[in-house]
């Protein structure tokens, strides 16, 4: 594969799981590959400080442990407000191009594909377009459309506060857990309360936010409570 001296280099951020084997030959040559876009390839399972991340033009997420089907993590979702990331390693079977598409992510690089249309993909993001098929272009459009007039009016600063200081304390922990994409097994064992007891914070939570499910009220907290902002 061969690439020209004049072709635009960046900074590039690629944020592992811990369960990504960094040492795989496919994750190494894709290591490589992205050291022809960019001239700082950092790697590393964590997030740059808030006031670093200006420096990297691109952030290039591994999703093959991650569902990203109905929701992205709250992390995720907050990172693609402000910066242009790309996941790489999906898997269609896990992860929704509209869902992705609608949290504002720039495009997705899927397990197996070649290395000419993973960097092919990378140049388009960071060229300024986006990397996905036509299809799901389409929906997320259409879905946007559909959600406008509902979405308009939204909640004024005085409804949101009224509906946050309702909340308990626990209930805000059991919200910010769900967002980030938790099942009711794991905010039961990171809260050391039982699964019953999570199943009525959230139902609590339901009414209190006029959610109809875990969906709707991960995205009300993505939506009206800034990433960090449901932290005890």
């Amino acid at each position: 594969m061969m690439y020209s001296d004049n072709q635009t280099r960046s900074a590039l951020f690629v944020l592992t799981d811990q369960k990504t084997n960094t040492l795989s030959q496919d994750f190494l040559m894709f290591v490589k590959m992205l050291e022809a876009c960019g001239n700082n390839i950092k790697v590393d399972t964590r997030l740059p400080a808030t006031e670093q991340r200006a420096q990297y033009q691109l952030f290039l997420v591994d999703v093959s442990h991650r569902e990203c089907r109905d929701l992205l993590s709250a992390q995720l979702r907050a990172l693609a407000q402000h910066h242009s990331v790309l996941l790489f390693n999906a898997c269609p079977d896990t992860l929704d191009e509209q869902t992705a598409l609608l949290a504002n992510v720039k495009g997705v690089l899927y397990q197996g594909a070649s290395p000419e249309s993973q960097f092919k993909g990378i140049q388009r993001v960071l060229g300024g377009e986006l990397w996905f098929g036509r299809g799901a272009i389409s929906l997320a459009f259409s879905a946007l459309m559909q959600r406008l007039p509902q979405t308009l009016p939204g909640l004024s600063d005085e409804q949101r506060d009224i509906t946050l200081a309702s909340l308990t304390k626990r209930e805000k922990s059991v919200i910010r857990l769900l967002a980030d994409g938790a099942k009711n097994d794991d905010i039961a064992d990171s809260l050391n309360i039982s699964s019953h007891t999570v199943k009525t914070h959230i139902y609590s939570a339901f009414k209190k936010t006029n959610s109809r499910n875990r969906i709707e009220l991960a995205n009300w907290a993505q939506q009206h409570i800034p990433f960090g902002g449901l932290a005890n």
